[in-house]
């Protein structure tokens, strides 16, 4: 397993933790607020990076080696 491997994995559990807080602060925001479109806006960079350190654990790939 490689240096970008081991990072993927580590900013996926990253990813996994913030989603949980975010998750569970979803429980308490009133829809339309600002803090609600806040969250919503957060999610975004959260799924890309969710998705990009999947791939990139599922196929292996590192530039580095």
């Amino acid at each position: 397993m490689g240096l970008l491997q081991s990072a993927s994995r580590t900013v996926l559990s990253i990813d996994v933790f913030i989603l949980l807080l975010l998750g569970f602060s979803f429980l308490y925001l009133q829809p339309g607020s600002k803090s609600y479109v806040v969250a919503q806006v957060t999610l975004i960079p959260i799924a890309l990076t969710f998705i990009a350190c999947i791939a990139l654990i599922y196929t292996g790939w590192d530039p580095f080696e």
